[in-house]
This record gives structure tokens, sequence and C-alpha cells, in this order.
């Protein structure tokens, strides 16, 4: 292999990885963002829990639940997306890089072929 082909491939691995940071990185805050909405949604109910009575509180934390259950679903769906993205974006770059290979290699190959001939 040219040294510009182990190049091109290095540079790859370096975009992928910082792709990769980039989407950890934005899954990290969407993460904490949810755990302070959990967070946050539970110190309202259980301060609205203290004022009713044993009926309203069990219908509260059943909200609670589901609200939960939606945050986590919405994570889900959004960690999925970025993983998607991520996945697409690489190989993008991969097929863009590897073209780019191919035609340098074909080109070269074509120039050795009309030299010898």
């Amino acid at each position: 292999m040219s040294i510009k082909v182990i190049d091109y491939i290095r540079d790859i691995e370096v975009q992928i990885e910082y792709i990769r940071r980039e989407f950890a990185e934005e899954i990290q805050l969407i993460e904490n963002k949810h755990h302070k909405e959990v967070e946050e949604l539970q110190r309202s109910y259980q301060s609205q829990l203290k004022e009713y009575s044993l009926l309203k509180e069990s219908e509260l934390e059943n909200q609670l639940a589901a609200e939960q259950q939606n945050l986590v679903v919405s994570l889900g769906e959004k960690k999925a997306t970025l993983k998607m993205k991520f996945v697409q974006q690489k190989e993008e770059l991969v097929n863009t890089i590897l073209k780019e290979v191919l035609n340098q290699y074909g080109n070269r190959q074509n120039e050795e072929a009309d030299t010898v001939s």
C-alpha cells in the first residue's frame, strides 16, 4: 500500500473516533437531561403526594411511572437515531475514502500499464 492509502486509513480511523466521541457526548448530555427531568418529576410528585389522600397517592405514582416510561422510550429513540446517524456518517466517510483510494490506485495502474506498453 502506498503511504497515501495508509494516511487515508489513519484519517478514517481518526475521523470515526471523533464522530464516535461526539455521538457519545451527545448521548451523555441527553441521558443527563433525562435524569434531571426524572429527578424533577420525582421531587414534584413527592411534594404533591404529601398533600393528597392514599387514593390520590396511588394515582400520582402511576402517573409518574408512565411519564418515566415515556422518558425512557424517548431516550431510547434518540439514542437509536444518533447511533443510526453515526453508522451512516461512518459508512459515507469510508465510502468516500475508498472511492478516492480506488481512483488513486486505478490511475496509478493505468499509468503503469501505459508505461509498460
